[in-house]
């Protein structure tokens, strides 16, 4: 008798996303590292909170893009591990995306500051992509 094994299928979306996500959180904490040295000071990077690398936003970008790209990755090879380190970047990225607008309810969002957008992309993905993982949890076994 020949066994077939039945492919595991991934939802390649979430995947995308989350690593081109991270690749952008990485890309802003690298911009504010520069700034922060003085080697180069983009136009977005004007406000003295974007300079302080290691006053917690430069720090929780670098962190949350380097984990949200290995995760987005593992879960191409449906790794359990990836599943697990995807609900904790994914309800990380939600929760700090949440408070994050909160904090904007005084009128103080700057359309201008592009990190504002990744900021509002990677809450949505975070909420959604979030309960889509406990949903299909599943596919990880």
């Amino acid at each position: 008798m020949s066994e077939t094994k039945k492919k595991k299928d991934s939802n390649e979306l979430l995947n995308f996303l989350m690593i081109i996500i991270g690749l952008l959180f990485i890309f802003k904490a690298v911009m504010e590292f520069l700034a922060w040295a003085d080697i180069y000071t983009p136009e977005w990077a004007v406000d003295d909170a974007v300079l302080s690398i290691f006053g917690g936003q430069g720090t929780i970008s670098i962190l949350l893009g380097i984990w949200c790209l290995i995760s987005g990755i593992g879960m191409f090879k449906e790794e359990e591990y990836a599943m697990g380190m995807g609900l904790v970047v994914l309800s990380i990225m939600a929760a700090s995306g949440i408070m994050t607008m909160i904090s904007w309810g005084g009128g103080s969002f700057d359309g201008a500051y592009w990190p504002n957008y990744l900021i509002i992309v990677a809450t949505i993905v975070g909420v959604v992509g979030f309960f889509w993982l406990l949903f299909t949890y599943k596919r990880y076994d």
